[in-house]
């Protein structure tokens, strides 16, 4: 089994590529393949509403580029799911994005879920975005941050773990059942703050891929009747 992973960041490396996909190969069966792409063309990293809609050409095209070298399911590794709906009027296998794999998965788990976010910024968006995704909004709890906007959570993993904790922590006092974490630089990190807390932690890389690789097992494909393939296509 082949999955794509389309990171919709520019300019992400090789290695830390690599690096990812050696991590998150850990969660799927020894016959799944996992790869990573990023956007090569487009300049933007995912940080708003406006990136999305520039990155979105890119992404499509790496979507329908994955479909095209056989792969069985495609993730998009971001928790804004950016061009999601799009991706899937495109091509016939599964797609699934961070955020809404965390949405769905949580209802497993818990009454309730909260999220944290790695930019406060994105509040409103979020609180706005999540509820579309298949959940009753009422079971979404409170949404927040932490402050790491303009710095890498990769090269900062203590000081992004120890806000994780401290924000887990507030929630956890004020009812959260279980937390999503709102950023898939946060790999990695969800386990130890699940252990930590007490409560559930969802890593939003690791549920996507988990839910893709499970569709492909079940047979399960994107149906048409809910996302057609548009009349008009460049692909």
């Amino acid at each position: 089994m082949k999955i794509r992973i389309v990171n919709p960041d520019y300019g992400v490396g090789e290695e830390a590529m690599a690096r990812r996909c050696k991590f998150l190969q850990r969660y799927v069966g020894p016959d799944v393949e996992l790869s990573m792409v990023c956007l090569t063309q487009t300049r933007v990293e995912i940080d708003s509403a406006s990136d999305v809609v520039l990155a979105g050409p890119e992404i499509l095209h790496l979507a329908h580029q994955a479909e095209q070298e056989g792969c069985q399911a495609v993730v998009l590794y971001c928790f804004s799911d950016p061009v999601l709906e799009a991706c899937r009027e495109q091509l016939t296998i599964p797609v699934i994005g961070g955020a809404q794999a965390s949405m769905l998965l949580f209802p497993a788990l818990a009454r309730n879920v909260s999220v944290i976010l790695a930019d406060p910024a994105r509040i409103g968006e979020k609180e706005a975005f999540l509820g579309t995704l298949g959940v009753d909004r009422h079971h979404i709890g409170r949404i927040t941050a932490i402050d790491f906007r303009g710095k890498s959570i990769w090269d900062n993993r203590e000081e992004a773990y120890g806000q994780l904790l401290a924000a887990g922590r507030e929630l956890k006092e004020q009812g959260a059942e279980c937390v999503a974490l709102g950023c898939l630089s946060f790999l990695g990190l969800a386990e130890p703050l699940s252990r930590e807390l007490g409560i559930p932690v969802i890593d939003p890389a690791i549920g996507a891929v988990s839910l893709a690789e499970s569709l492909v097992r079940q047979g399960l494909a994107t149906s048409k009747v809910a996302y057609p393939k548009p009349l008009s296509t460049a692909f």
